[in-house]
């Protein structure tokens, strides 16, 4: 393979040339292109820089110049049609400011190749960096030489004509950092070989710098989380606890296609860089990185200088300067708490809403700059203190008779001091307040008292009115007229007086609102229902000052007005028609249009008749059938029931004792279509409800009955017939057509005299089977379709087992049990085989579903269990095969342990018994829950014996396996047994 020079310094290091394609080098060899493509999730970009101009020089004509000419790029020698020998050299410049400030991870120079003299051997080919190109550039006026870039090897073993190709990074990166705005480059056979015809070659003037560049990341900041961004400086470094901070770092990226940002971080304690200690953050968006640092690492008073430089995924920023930090790991002392108002002494003092003046004083931590207090265990309210170390005073109103002042200090690391709980009772002596709320705009009023002794007046204040004061009676109450304004929560403020001195204070929120007042006699639930067709009335009182009209709706209904009279009342008489539970919806008007909130009024209407229902038969649609019975339920609201006297079509009154107000009867109709049941109530005055009449539509379909294949019910099996009845739902059947579900055939037979026929039935099938049966009349009339379902026995005997056809199971001497149950209840006996084996048998279990048949297994792979239910007679119903695969697990065992038991204890060693699951078994493996898998030899008969002694309680696992003389492995045991804890 040709070679290639890599220029360091302006030395020539040659490494092995790579052959390279256009297509994999992602490149456009084109004039003046720049082709840039974003690498997909990273912060770099792929640019393909193309010439911005280029010449070339011919000794031919030494003083002419050939600047931006047509055609290829000739190097070396060559002869033209006249035979003359031409030597040339090619020149070619590039714009690089995109890189200006970046970091080149790969810079190559390409070009291709036109032709070359010869192909078969290898031949140098030199790129240098010169000057500019110049107008007059020729062979007697080139370009002064910078360094040489490189040597690669054209020809020989690469393809040919082929691409030319030189790592120029170093250089590229060193003329970005100096700020340089193009590179131009000399490609040229060395001179040694330039006159000879055999080295000269043509070129195609579109070279490309195929270059990786990326932009490092900047800081712009770097600071704790809390205090917000703060950075001490080495001379006042910021305090901090002995816990973790969050150290942070802002950033910025020229790559706007940077998805990769982070932060490096480094601490160490000053003074101690070798301590220093590094560590990524995460990124919090395109610009922030944090991480978290544990302080507490750190001695007390420790100056710990901490840095972070950004990163992008592929370079890194400069070290921000440091900030530094000083570990306080002492917490200042609990704070004393004092009150001359409301001392800790055990004894109640002051009063409620009585205010007192608290001192939080710092106990001699003279780093103290603040408190945080609270109530009953919190602390969420902070005080600062003045100075360092300063005392605080809160003024605090205590609302009840004990309460507990929570305080804890703070000093300039955060730390906090332990909870200081100032403990103190309240003399109870707040007034008591009972409002009552006539609207907005009327009259309301508060009844105010107190039991405090001394009280000479009270003052109350309403929302953010003046305080007004009125002379408490001898009995320390008083009376006192008010009026609210406006709707809303208005905070109001009771104040109790001895003189000068106040005694007490009382603070609530009163709703106030101006929707109207609705009163009934005749519907107010749940004192009284109204009742159905009975008038009642209700009065709408006013709920604001100046009201002139109503407006109401029932629910859902169009609201309509009614007048007020002087007094701003309003009555509404009405009958309801309906029982239902009513919502009235009421609202006031007042004369400058101001309307109210809506006053919902809920109330309950009954019904004098009673109610009637069946879910047989419903009022709507045709149901059930003649003969049919159906249970129908009659109930009411009304109170003082006696009994309900009811009537089935044109039959005689009957009558039915209710259970409270609620009673059922059975009726049978004997008609099909319209049924008319009617009821009525006879109350214990001896008086009778309205009648309540309640149609019912009975369907014409024929009824079918059978005592061999009841409806909806197991009976019978495949082969065993069964006969059908079939009763008339109508008068005039003459015959009936009726269709068994899996025949699909259509079969009639001819009714009796009496309108019934009765026809025999087979089953083929088990399971649900569904009769279809019409009727016709003489005139052809079809009833409706009777569609009768009945279930076939299943004869077969269903197993159910762990063993499946599947997946092995076990292994040889493992007991498997099998479940086996079948819907022939004269079953009484199950008799079984494995493999072929001798019959066995077993009783069926009485009162239970499933019978339990327990086998031993003795052999591996395919095995199957057959089983047959003997009745009494001695019948028999089919075989049943039951496939199933046995595994070779070997069987585990101890009578110390047994499985899934408590047993034995911590200490108390156990034999475990291994016997082969498949024959040929020399040594087992076994393991204890995650322990070291060992090894036991097997005797002759394919037994081992090993001892085991748990070192703690609880559940363990044993897994066993074993392994034949040729190596191959067996399934595995899982053998699960409990340890006892004593």
């Amino acid at each position: 393979m040709a070679k290639h020079a890599v220029a360091y310094g302006g030395g020539a290091l040659f490494v092995r040339a790579r052959r390279l394609l256009a297509a994999s080098l992602g490149i456009m060899l084109g004039a003046g292109v720049v082709s840039v493509i974003a690498m997909p999730a990273q912060a770099y970009e792929q640019r393909d820089v193309g010439k911005s101009g280029w010449a070339y020089t011919d000794s031919h004509l030494p003083d002419q110049s050939f600047v931006n000419p047509s055609g290829d790029a000739p190097i070396g020698a060559w002869a033209d049609a006249g035979g003359n020998k031409h030597k040339s050299r090619s020149y070619f410049t590039f714009d690089i400011s995109r890189f200006r400030g970046a970091v080149i991870h790969k810079a190559d120079l390409v070009i291709a190749e036109r032709s070359a003299a010869d192909c078969a051997s290898a031949q140098p080919v030199e790129l240098w960096r010169t000057d500019p190109i110049k107008a007059t550039t020729s062979w007697e006026s080139t370009p002064r030489h910078r360094e040489l870039l490189g040597t690669v090897q054209a020809g020989g073993a690469a393809t040919c004509p082929g691409y030319l190709v030189w790592d120029i990074m170093p250089a590229l990166q060193k003329l970005a950092n100096q700020d340089e705005q193009t590179l131009t480059i000399e490609i040229r056979v060395p001179h040694g070989y330039e006159g000879k015809l055999s080295h000269g070659r043509k070129l195609r003037p579109f070279p490309v710098i195929h270059s990786v560049a990326n932009h490092a990341p900047t800081v712009e900041q770097i600071g704790l989380e809390f205090p917000s961004w703060s950075c001490g400086s080495k001379e006042n470094p910021q305090p901090v606890g002995p816990r973790y901070y969050s150290l942070m770092l802002r950033g910025a990226d020229a790559d706007s296609n940077d998805s990769n940002f982070n932060g490096q971080f480094a601490a160490w304690p000053v003074g101690h860089e070798d301590q220093r200690s590094e560590r990524f953050g995460s990124s919090y968006g395109r610009t922030l990185a944090k991480v978290g640092w544990d302080m507490s690492q750190y001695p007390h008073g420790t100056v710990v200088a901490w840095t972070a430089r950004a990163y992008d995924g592929h370079d890194y920023s400069t070290w921000a300067e440091p900030c530094y930090v000083k570990v306080d790991g002492q917490p200042p002392a609990a704070p004393v708490v004092a009150s001359a108002k409301y001392p800790n002494d055990g004894q109640p003092h002051g009063g409620t809403g009585v205010p007192g003046t608290f001192t939080f004083t710092a106990n001699g931590s003279p780093d103290v700059v603040g408190y945080y207090w609270g109530r009953f265990g919190e602390t969420y309210n902070y005080i600062p203190a003045p100075a360092p170390g300063a005392d605080v005073t809160l003024e605090y109103t205590p609302t009840s008779f004990v309460e507990y002042l929570s305080v804890r200090s703070v000093d300039s690391a955060s730390n906090s001091s332990e909870v200081t709980e100032y403990r103190f009772y309240v003399k109870s002596t707040a007034p008591a307040v009972r409002v009552t709320v006539g609207g907005v705009g009327l009259p309301s009023q508060l009844a105010i008292s107190t039991n405090v002794e001394g009280v000479t007046e009270f003052g109350y204040k309403i929302g953010d009115g003046d305080e007004v004061r009125v002379p408490a009676s001898a009995d320390g109450t008083a009376e006192v007229p008010v009026v609210f304004t406006q709707p809303g929560s208005i905070k109001l403020q009771v104040r109790s007086y001895a003189g000068t001195e106040l005694v007490g204070a009382h603070t609530e929120d009163v709703s106030v609102r101006d929707t109207p007042f609705v009163e009934s006699a005749d519907f107010a639930f749940p004192d009284h229902d109204g009742v159905v067709d009975r008038p009642g009335s209700f009065t709408f009182r006013p709920g604001r000052a100046g009201v002139v009209a109503y407006e109401y709706a029932f629910l859902y209904e169009d609201m309509q007005r009614i007048e007020a009279g002087a007094d701003g009342t309003a009555v509404l008489r009405w009958t309801p028609t309906e029982p239902n539970w009513y919502v009235l919806n009421v609202r006031s008007i007042s004369a400058d249009g101001t309307v109210s909130e809506i006053e919902q009024y809920q109330f309950n209407v009954i019904d004098t008749k009673p109610t009637v229902y069946s879910s047989t038969y419903y009022e709507y649609g045709a149901w059930g059938g003649v003969g049919i019975p159906g249970e129908f339920n009659f109930d009411t609201a009304m109170p003082d029931v006696d009994v309900y006297l009811y009537r089935l079509n044109d039959g005689p009154e009957q009558i039915a004792d209710p259970e409270y107000s609620w009673a059922q009867v059975t009726l049978a109709p004997d008609r099909s279509g319209s049924n008319t049941l009617t009821v009525r109530t006879r109350f214990l005055d001896g008086s009778f409800s309205p009648t309540r009449t309640y149609t019912f539509e009975v369907s014409d379909a024929p009824v079918v009955t059978s005592s061999d294949y009841p409806e909806n019910d197991a009976a019978g099996q495949p082969g065993q017939p069964g006969r059908f009845t079939f009763n008339p739902g109508r008068s005039d059947v003459m015959e009936y057509r009726y269709v068994l579900e899996y025949s699909g055939e259509e079969q009639v037979v001819a009714a009796g005299t009496d309108g019934k026929a009765t026809i025999e039935i087979t089953p083929t099938h088990p399971g649900y089977t569904l009769l279809t049966v019409t009727s016709r009349a003489a005139d052809g009339t079809v009833s409706a379709e009777r569609r009768y379902y009945f279930r076939v026995r299943d004869p077969r005997v269903n197993v159910i087992s762990a063993y499946d056809e599947y997946i092995p199971r076990g292994g040889i001497g493992a007991i498997g049990r099998f479940g086996v149950y079948t819907e022939i209840g004269e079953v009484t006996t199950f008799e079984y085989q494995l493999n072929g084996g001798a019959w066995q048998s077993v009783p069926k279990t009485p009162d239970a579903l499933v019978t339990d048949i327990s086998v031993t297994m003795d052999r591996n792979g395919a095995n199957v269990f057959s089983v047959r239910g003997r009745t009494a007679a001695g019948e028999y119903t089919p075989q049943t095969d039951y496939p199933f695969l046995v595994g070779t697990a070997p069987l585990v065992s101890s009578s110390t342990y047994p499985a899934n038991q408590w047993a034995g204890g911590v200490g108390v060693p156990g034999e475990f018994t291994f016997t082969q699951g498949s024959p040929g078994v020399v040594e087992f493996e076994y393991t204890v829950d995650d322990g070291q898998p060992v090894m036991v030899a097997a005797n002759a008969a394919g037994v081992a014996t090993a001892s085991y002694t748990p070192t703690s309680a609880s559940s363990h696992t044993m897994v066993v396996r074993g392994r034949t003389a040729d190596g191959a492995w067996t399934d595995t045991t899982n053998y699960y047994f409990l340890v006892n804890f004593s």
